[in-house]
């Protein structure tokens, strides 16, 4: 029973994060007109890291001294979130859309990959079928939109690595997970963010000259609100969810919420932008919802029943 509560808890949490994350991009798009990449990600792991130390400090949330989980957690910070949001925000500028999100649906498959080879955790045939499924339905989703002309080749490439670093952190988090709590985890990632897109951020404004936009810059209004909900929700309620997951999902079986993540950006850009939604798209979110399912309670079914072949034998 409390195996099950366990597994219920990662379910809501996969869901919760992944209808954060597709909401997202409406908040990031629209900061994005006043703002460039690098100096908005400070304003949002600021708000982030004081939100989280906020938490703190009211004891909502009890963490070991920093010191002691600074070291075991460093290269997943390192890879998630610095050098993905490094990758992902340089290769999508360099691409098309559509080649940003096919590349980035492909997450999952590095992350069974690497789960099977690291983590030595099993893929049943119904997961992996399931995964396959739902990546056939992102295919269709941007291929409704179609492909535009004249993008650049290196930018794909960027793109590939921000897809491993993403599977590659899927993996740290999980191992991880052993060791630290989620939301020790959590913290040491906003932490981990603020300070190095802040320096960052610093830097290139002292370079450009224009140190005084950037510090107005969380004074628009679409920026700070944007930066409000990553920094608070996206950022740290999202990736909280994500650490809790992994610490009571197998790696492989919860990166297929990502997927919901690309349906809700859709069904918000239709109900919030007014964009329009073609019928291959329709027919790409039922793969999705499809894999989603699939990957989850087919494959869970699975050991179920090979659980109780095994206690008859």
């Amino acid at each position: 029973m409390e195996r099950d509560s366990g597994k219920l808890s990662a379910y809501f949490a996969g869901v919760g994060s992944s209808v954060i994350f597709g909401l997202s991009f409406l908040f990031t798009k629209n900061a994005l007109e006043f703002t460039i990449p690098i100096y908005f990600l400070s304003y949002r792991f600021a708000v982030a890291f004081a939100f989280i130390n906020l938490l703190r400090l009211l004891r909502i949330i009890r963490l070991r001294p920093y010191r002691s989980i600074f070291r075991g957690l460093l290269l997943l910070s390192l890879v998630q979130p610095v050098l993905y949001f490094i990758l992902e925000n340089v290769g999508v500028s360099l691409s098309t859309s559509s080649e940003a999100g096919i590349l980035l649906s492909t997450i999952p498959i590095f992350v069974m990959i690497l789960a099977r080879i690291f983590l030595k955790e099993r893929l049943a045939a119904p997961q992996i079928l399931s995964v396959l499924v739902a990546l056939s339905g992102i295919f269709l989703i941007t291929a409704g939109k179609g492909f535009a002309t004249g993008s650049n080749p290196i930018g794909p490439i960027i793109l590939i690595g921000s897809t491993m670093s993403a599977a590659v952190y899927n993996i740290l988090s999980r191992k991880a997970s052993i060791r630290f709590t989620p939301w020790e985890i959590t913290y040491h990632m906003m932490t981990m963010g603020f300070f190095f897109f802040t320096s960052a951020s610093l830097v290139v404004s002292l370079f450009r000259g224009d140190l005084g936009f950037y510090l107005r810059g969380i004074s628009n209004t679409p920026v700070f609100f944007a930066a409000l909900y990553l920094g608070t929700l996206s950022s740290v309620g999202a990736f909280f969810l994500i650490n809790l997951m992994l610490s009571k999902l197998e790696a492989a079986r919860s990166t297929v919420f990502a997927y919901l993540s690309t349906v809700v950006s859709l069904l918000a850009g239709i109900l919030i932008r007014g964009e329009r939604f073609l019928p291959i798209q329709i027919f790409g979110v039922i793969l999705i919802l499809l894999g989603v399912w699939g990957a989850n309670v087919l494959t869970r079914r699975r050991l179920r029943n090979g659980s109780s072949s095994a206690g008859q034998s």
